[in-house]
């Protein structure tokens, strides 16, 4: 009887519980539990040639691209950089960075499924070194959020150290403080000045200056300049070459052109490149330069 009754019991308990479940919506398991996850992938590369080696320092420059290939967005995202001893972190990063544990936090929000963080591009002081010398840099990405997988956490670049031209290009001479040339709105002669700097540490073997010009603006004459320039007057875009520039030196040209008849406050540009055979430290825009014109009405009067 005892057995029949606790038999009973069973069968009514069971009863209720599948009546009440075919009514009821249980809350659904969190995104996570259902393996949906972020999965942070950290791509390291080399944004300088070589680690330039200078008067007391060592610099290279690297890039780390943060992608979530994940299905969920990570909330947060911080890079650990692993540096030879003695290494250091040079000026203001664009993630908040740890200048002591070289640790990086990405201020730019969350990293969305399918998104990437903003890249961070850092300058890195390398303890001091001969030429050849080869440094390895490390970088792990993290979140607060359990990830898919962290296998791609890690990147891993190798930075030789090297002495390396490093080649600027200003619009005028060297001198800063460049704003636009007033023109007259019938036109006339004008002057166009580039100022190549090496601010490297090893010789440019050669430059090679290449300028644009607008339709409205013509040569007038032979390019004058510091250093020995050979201008080839029949090519368009017009290109000038010199000889090698040392360390911490400067080599200008001045180009006559005659700008044709305009508009007031009507603007145009003559753009320059230089480049150099050697392999810079970097090539950016720091190689390109416009000097700028704005016609301002009659012709000024002193």
């Amino acid at each position: 009887m005892h057995q029949h009754l606790k038999n009973r019991l069973l069968g009514t308990t069971l009863a209720l519980l599948t009546t009440a479940g075919a009514g009821v919506t249980l809350p659904a398991a969190p995104a996570e539990a259902a393996g949906v996850r972020p999965d942070l992938r950290i791509d390291l590369t080399m944004v300088s040639t070589s680690a330039m080696i200078a008067s007391n320092k060592t610099v290279a420059v690297v890039r780390a691209a943060v992608d979530n290939i994940g299905a969920a967005s990570a909330a947060d995202a911080s890079i650990a950089f692993k540096l030879p001893a003695g290494s250091s972190i040079i000026g203001d990063p664009s993630w908040q960075c740890d200048y002591s544990t070289f640790v990086c936090v990405n201020t730019y929000g969350p990293v969305p499924a399918g998104g990437s963080a903003e890249p961070l591009a850092i300058y890195l002081g390398l303890p001091a070194g001969p030429a050849g010398t080869v440094a390895t840099i490390g970088a792990t990405v993290s979140t607060s959020a359990r990830e898919v997988t962290r296998t791609n956490n890690t990147g891993q670049v190798e930075a030789m150290y090297a002495l390396a031209p490093e080649l600027s290009l200003v619009p005028g001479a060297d001198t800063g403080g460049w704003t636009e040339t007033d023109v007259p709105n019938e036109g006339g002669p004008i002057q166009s000045t580039f100022t190549v700097r090496n601010t490297g540490t090893a010789a440019a073997q050669d430059l090679r200056l290449v300028v644009d010009r607008p339709a409205n603006v013509t040569l007038d004459g032979e390019p004058l300049g510091s250093g020995v320039w050979s201008c080839d007057l029949a090519s368009t875009p017009l290109v000038c070459t010199a000889d090698p520039l040392e360390p911490g030196a400067t080599a200008s040209i001045t180009i006559p052109m005659r700008a044709a008849a305009g508009t007031t406050d009507e603007r145009f540009a003559t753009h320059g490149r230089v480049t150099t055979s050697s392999a810079e430290w970097m090539v950016n825009l720091n190689n390109e330069a416009d000097v700028l014109y704005r016609y301002v009405g009659l012709t000024p009067t002193e």
